[in-house]
């Protein structure tokens, strides 16, 4: 799995051996020679703020909690804004 966009990391993930590559922003080209030269991992192409979002609770909490170990204080808010071009979900709520 690859936050954002992935597609230079495809040789990689055949390399490492999985079954599936999850990642964003595929571009056609890239991803058409991929497949062609063997089936495996199968693509999945998932929205490019949707794939990056889901890590930024955590980062805030490790923003947070870096400061306060400095004995500074800051106020730390993820946005809930969709930023993505694509209106269409699948399996999720919005």
């Amino acid at each position: 799995m690859c936050g954002g966009s992935g597609d230079s990391y495809l040789d990689a993930a055949r390399l490492a051996g999985v079954d599936v590559y999850l990642t964003a922003d595929l571009r056609h080209h890239p991803a058409t020679d991929f497949r062609a030269a063997s089936p495996r991992p199968f693509l999945l192409d998932a929205a490019h703020w949707a794939s990056e979002w889901v890590w930024l609770p955590f980062l805030a909490d490790q923003l947070a909690a870096d400061a306060a170990a400095r004995g500074a204080t800051v106020e730390v808010h993820v946005s809930t804004l969709r930023t993505d071009a694509w209106s269409a979900t699948f399996g999720a709520q919005g």
